[in-house]
């Protein structure tokens, strides 16, 4: 006992666990909800949706997440060695965009620089990931806690408004990029909360998977449906009975049939209630007209003609094709190749790649070398980092994005936390 304090060893091992636990729940709350502020110190709340910054830095809608990714690594920098991996991988990435932006021009362009800071600074998430040792499943809850708030109050506010597709705008506060990247990470925050938690929550998940999938339609993200329609799907399939099983696939044909009855029906209610409704038509006319119609959706058009573009700016020479270009495309040209990979090997060249490439090498690995004894959750957040890492990242930028590339590269480390704590559990049991 600590005659001073009164204190016995274990209240300060209680007290250090509580400490610990509040610390889980501010992070994942925080790395998940969508709450945006300016470098002005005010919080982003624009009735008008802001598209593009015009690259000025001010303007720029920064998510919160950015202050508890860091703010998290140092109330967790005494549990450093945990990342040891996530360092060599940071320190990686530093190490050959450096290089680029030294061997790539002449002289270190302004632009290149601040691409450069905008690419590292989500990669924290992976450090924070591995920092993290959550054996009470803490982020996962503190994950459904923000579902339960933003998803039914993003979607009544839209209706109140009259919008049948997502509303950025929540009076309070504003959703910055909420077709674009927001949807999809609040998707995968659900599929790790569900697959981590069903057996605890199964009446919680019951009313949100429903909301959820209103939400993914009118979030008009391709990406987002798939993601969440296949995961509803392939969860019901391994958890129902056999001779259940056929509902799951059951749920998939009308998931993907309830995609245009939602608007359907959205409009006519609003309809019936005298308000005109309204949505993103062109968004939709474009992607799901375009698929009735037996064409390409106008995104996937004009992403490849991006994708050419700046694969054949990488090809122009060897030198392009190590290192990069002195210099992105003038914002007039291009803003990005919505492909974090051909963006990375256009402005630094392919070795900027090889860090992430290894990584997910060596995540493969890891997976493969442990087959058989990882639990069910641990699978589910494969899913989740692969399909952020290789599918979404090969249609956008989400990896240079500081919103979803927090939260992926954090789920990431999350997971490489996963593989250290089962692979240990096994050692101890043998």
């Amino acid at each position: 006992m600590e005659k001073g304090l009164g204190l016995t060893s274990n209240d300060i091992k209680t007290a250090v666990a509580k400490r610990s636990d509040l610390i889980l729940w501010l992070i994942g709350a925080g790395l998940l909800f969508p709450l945006f502020f300016k470098l002005s110190g005010s919080i982003y709340n624009s009735i008008d949706n802001v598209v593009d910054s015009g690259g000025v830095i001010s303007q720029l809608p920064l998510p919160v997440s950015v202050l508890i990714c860091y703010g998290g690594m140092l109330l967790l920098a005494g549990h450093y060695r945990r990342a040891t991996l996530a360092m060599k991988i940071y320190a990686g990435m530093v190490a050959v965009m450096a290089l680029s932006l030294i061997l790539a021009g002449s002289g270190i362009e302004i632009r290149k620089v601040i691409l450069f800071i905008q690419v590292l600074l989500p990669m924290a998430g992976l450090i924070l990931g591995q920092l993290v040792e959550d054996k009470n499943k803490i982020i996962p809850r503190a994950f459904l806690g923000v579902l339960l708030l933003i998803v039914p109050v993003q979607l009544v506010t839209g209706w109140v408004q009259s919008s049948i597709t997502l509303t950025h705008y929540l009076y309070v506060f504003s959703v910055y990029q909420h077709f674009q990247y927001v949807p999809l990470i609040l998707v995968c925050g659900f599929v790790y909360s569900m697959s981590m938690l069903w057996d605890t929550y199964k009446k919680t998940f019951y009313f949100l998977v429903p909301v959820m999938y209103l939400y993914v339609v009118a979030s008009l993200s391709m990406l987002t449906i798939f993601a969440f329609v296949s995961f509803i799907g392939m969860f019901s399939f391994f958890r129902l009975k056999k001779f259940k099983k056929i509902l799951a696939i059951l749920f998939v044909v009308i998931a993907i049939a309830g995609i245009p009855a939602y608007f359907n029906i959205m409009s006519g209610v609003l309809e019936m209630m005298h308000f005109e409704s309204h949505m993103d038509k062109g968004q939709y006319d474009g992607k799901f007209g375009r698929l009735k119609e037996g064409g390409k959706p106008v995104n996937v058009e004009d992403r490849q003609g991006d994708w050419k573009l700046y694969y054949n700016g990488i090809t122009e020479s060897a030198k392009t094709i190590i290192i990069g270009h002195s210099a992105p495309f003038p914002r007039e040209v291009k803003t990005s190749a919505h492909n974090w990979y051909l963006d990375m090997a256009y402005n630094f060249g392919l070795i900027s790649l090889l860090p992430i490439v290894l990584l997910v090498i060596y995540t493969l690995f890891l997976l493969w070398k442990g087959q058989g004894k990882w639990p069910p959750g641990t699978i589910w957040l494969v899913a989740i980092v692969l399909y952020l890492v290789l599918i979404d990242s090969n249609f956008k930028v989400t990896l240079r994005q500081p919103y979803p590339g927090i939260f992926t590269y954090f789920m990431w480390g999350i997971l490489l936390s996963h593989f250290r704590s089962t692979d240990s559990e096994c050692k101890c049991r043998l």
